[in-house]
């Protein structure tokens, strides 16, 4: 029995927009899977927008390929593009792009143009339970919350069960507490429907909510991809460390090697037991709530930038150091 291929595939591809010195997008492999979630990381100008559009079929790649279950549908030896509504993609943007003048279910229903009235019916009345809009399917978006409108604009990119759902940095624009929510819940719903997804973000928490893979770009360039535990333990680079959040440069003293750390990685040295990277000056102790924060000026070497930390005795066995001490610093291995 063969292995499925691939739902989408870029082989080597650039985009360079006229009047730009380098590429938008550079020569970048990837694929994703049937049923995972894969999430395209990086700063502003980083090309994730870009290979985001080259894949639904609104920018056309000036090298490479873009393959769709196996199928060429863009670049190499192709003359002709297949157009974006050929591809069966579901697309959700940072505002959702409803259509103003139709009502909930008649936004979800849009896609399904074709079909006999009944089944319409019947799928668009499914979409809208999955997102909890039910009871609002006769309202039009602007009787909508933010965060409904952003779970029925899913609703309507699910309802023709696209291969593939492309996801333009769809929390962006909500605030911090709905933005969490909508994240698990979207989530939720992707896994409900096995959809496969390509989500755009420069949000850690959205990858670490949604994402099985995770892969960074900077500068139009893939710099790493692989499982988000993998990546966010073992970065190759300060770029790709600080793509998922904060990130500590740690030098061996005896060797020169550089690492990276995370603030939760630090420990305090039990009887010797653990390695410890030698001492640090706190610079500053700072609660925030739940935990306790560290900024520590690294000792002997072990770093030429400050160390922010979490303390990690919870249980107060160990009297909470003071600005100005010195202390053991170790990390988990």
């Amino acid at each position: 029995m063969t292995e499925s291929a691939p739902i989408l595939e870029f082989h080597a591809v650039s985009r360079h927009y006229a009047g730009t010195p380098r590429p938008a997008v550079d020569r970048v492999a990837l694929a994703i899977e049937p049923g995972e979630v894969l999430a395209l990381i990086g700063g502003s100008g980083s090309g994730k927008t870009t290979l985001l559009r080259l894949a639904a079929g609104l920018e056309s790649p000036d090298g490479g390929e873009v393959r769709l279950d196996g199928v060429l549908v863009a670049g190499g030896t192709l003359r002709r593009e297949v157009p974006p509504e050929r591809r069966r993609l579901g697309l959700v943007f940072q505002e959702g792009a409803l259509f103003p003048h139709l009502t909930a279910a008649a936004n979800v229903a849009y896609g399904l143009r074709g079909r006999p009235r009944a089944a319409i019916q019947e799928r668009t009345a499914e979409c809208l339970r999955h997102v909890a809009l039910e009871d609002k399917a006769g309202r039009y978006p602007h009787e909508l919350s933010g965060g409904e409108r952003q779970r029925l604009a899913l609703a309507r990119a699910l309802a023709p069960s696209p291969r593939l759902i492309l996801l333009d940095e769809p929390f962006s624009h909500l605030d911090p507490t709905l933005r969490r929510r909508l994240r698990e819940e979207v989530g939720s719903i992707l896994a409900a429907f096995g959809q496969t997804a390509l989500l755009v973000t420069h949000d850690p928490e959205d990858v670490f909510a949604m994402a099985g893979r995770v892969a960074i770009l900077e500068q139009g360039v893939l710099r790493q991809i692989g499982p988000v535990a993998s990546v966010y333990r073992d970065p190759v680079s300060r770029y790709c460390a600080e793509s998922l959040g904060a990130a500590n440069r740690v030098v061996d003293p005896a060797t020169g090697r550089e690492r990276w750390t995370r603030p939760e990685d630090f420990r305090l040295p039990a009887d010797g037991a653990t390695p410890t990277t030698g001492e640090a000056r706190v610079e500053a102790v700072r609660e925030t709530g739940a935990r306790i924060e560290l900024r520590l000026a690294p000792a002997d070497g072990a770093g030429d930038e400050p160390w922010h930390v979490i303390w990690p005795d919870t249980a107060g066995s160990t009297p909470l150091p003071a600005p100005g001490d010195r202390i053991a610093v170790a990390w988990r291995p």
